[in-house]
């Protein structure tokens, strides 16, 4: 059932003899994933790995410490709710943009209306959507004006709303659009912040460069950079990064293979360290009937066959691996709101065999499957489907690919994975899914009202029963299957100390060489 992709007998021999030199020797720090960053700007390239670059080179008003999850002061120094909706900024004196240019309320308000714009089409709307306007009150002060009241206001405005100088997208290049009309790139305009690290290199789909900035404040929260240069490359082989690790090529993996935990946390000059994510793996399904009215997952009865076809206990045990586990409910279990009490597909080929009969599948159909990360997972899960009959064929692509096509409303059958941008509240998972909006594959109103209802309630108890009667319909429908909640198995250069936390998020800006 499972495809193993471990390293090949000559491959262990060159990296078990091959000595380790460390980054440490010149000061400069190289990560690598999978995956390819398009763009550097967070608001237009919602990737984990452009969230990691954003937190080393941005600041945001607030800052989450990623160990005690405590709100500390980056770029605002204080913040006050006058009202329900109305909030007051102030903001920190002395600070300046990596292009020397000085950081005043001016560049908040301009940032935080332009993303908040649908119009300018950020695609961190569920993290921005809430705000109606920003004005400046003062040389060192704004005014946050919500649409309604938004409890999870503090949560949203931390790493994942870097501050722009003001006009930052204003020569944002004209691009050809979907529909043949011209429209603005916003997301390939260079990235200029305030943070600990100033991007100075970017090859979209290849890499980038940060500098440590000299200039950092010296009383951030996130404290003084202490690496010189941070590179991060793609590499898509598994072995390969493997291989640069233990060579010294690179200085950090993440995911590395359960199969090669053991090899691996043996080499000389390694560490290997399991943690939890927020991060959940599911199945998009279209009940909605978006890729076509007749789309065979448009019928429960199919999506609970697909759902009581996966064995998602051994998927956990033989692939994941350590700090991986089931995922009960469409949300991860340490978010606010998140209902894991509801309907459970258990492993029941049978079952699912059944369902597709009693749709009218009894001789078993053809779906297409996309999906983007851990081609492994995806594997396996076509594995799962061909037992009970259902033909998947594998479109594996980019999330640059997945995503329009998600939007466009072309996924039939899809592994995806959400991190919910680390955010602990079910509005930026379950909610983003189920709003209505282009990555809605569901369509039920009465969830989506709901939701909706639990972003503007304050009452903590009553947000709770809201969000359990959507998780509740979610279930019982089976409009998404979930999968596991990831863990994350890093392989790094031991020289390298910095905090692994459950946030799925490397804060390399942290790090130093022991």
């Amino acid at each position: 059932m499972f495809a193993r992709a471990g390293l090949t007998g000559a491959l262990l021999l060159s990296v078990s003899t091959a000595p380790l030199m460390a980054g440490k020797a010149d000061d400069t720090f190289t990560w690598t994933t999978a995956n390819e960053i398009g763009s550097a700007d967070i608001y237009f390239a919602n990737l984990r790995e452009t969230l990691i670059v954003t937190y080393a080179m941005c600041d945001s008003l607030i800052y989450r410490d990623p160990l005690t999850d405590a709100y500390e002061p980056l770029l605002a120094t204080s913040w006050e709710w006058t009202d329900a909706t109305t909030m007051d900024v102030t903001l920190r004196e002395g600070v300046t943009f990596h292009d020397g240019t000085a950081f005043g309320p001016e560049d908040v308000a301009y940032t935080l209306n332009f993303v908040a714009d649908p119009a300018n089409e950020s695609q961190t709307q569920q993290l921005t959507g809430w705000i109606d306007t920003v004005e400046v009150t003062g040389p060192n002060s704004v005014r946050i004006h919500a649409k309604s009241p938004t409890p999870a206001a503090l949560e949203y405005m931390t790493g994942t709303m870097p501050i722009f100088p003001e006009g930052h997208y204003d020569n944002a290049p004209e691009v050809p659009g979907a529909d043949g009309t011209q429209r603005r790139d916003n997301g390939a305009v260079t990235p200029v912040c305030t943070g600990p690290y100033e991007m100075t290199t970017f090859e979209p789909g290849e890499g980038l460069t940060l500098e440590k900035n000299e200039g950092y404040f010296a009383d951030s929260p996130k404290g003084t950079p202490q690496i010189g240069t941070i590179i991060f490359r793609t590499i898509k082989d598994p072995e390969t990064q493997i291989a640069e690790l233990v060579t010294g090529g690179v200085d950090w993996i993440w995911g590395v293979p359960t199969e090669n935990v053991d090899m691996l946390a043996a080499m000389d000059g390694v560490e290997v360290v399991a943690a939890p994510t927020l991060r959940m793996s599911f199945l998009e399904l279209d009940a909605a009937g978006r890729s076509g009215e007749d789309a065979p997952t448009t019928d429960v009865r199919v999506r609970q066959a697909i759902a009581h076809a996966i064995d998602r206990e051994a998927i956990v045990e033989n692939l994941v691996g350590d700090g991986s586990r089931v995922l009960p409910s469409i949300c991860a279990p340490a978010q606010f709101g998140c209902e894991t009490d509801v309907k459970q597909y258990d492993y029941d080929p049978e079952k699912a065999r059944a369902l597709l009969a009693e749709a009218g599948y009894e001789d078993g159909l053809s779906l297409p499957f996309w999906s983007y990360r851990d081609r492994q997972y995806a594997e396996a899960i076509l594995n799962y489907l061909r037992e009970v009959g259902i033909t998947a064929d594998l479109n594996f692509v980019q999330w640059g690919a997945l995503r329009p096509a998600l939007a466009g409303g072309e996924v039939e059958l899809g592994n995806l994975t959400w991190g919910s941008n680390g955010v602990l509240d079910v509005s930026a998972s379950t909610s983003y899914y189920f709003d209505g909006g282009e990555m809605d594959y569901a369509r039920d109103a009465d969830v989506t009202r709901w939701l909706e209802e639990t972003n503007v309630e304050t009452d903590p108890e009553a947000r709770k029963a809201l969000y359990s009667r959507a998780l509740n319909r979610i279930a019982d429908e089976a409009y998404k299957v979930p999968l596991f909640l990831y863990a994350r198995t890093y392989g790094f250069n031991d020289a390298f100390d910095y905090p692994i936390t459950d946030d799925e998020l490397a804060h390399f800006y942290l790090g130093s060489w022991k």
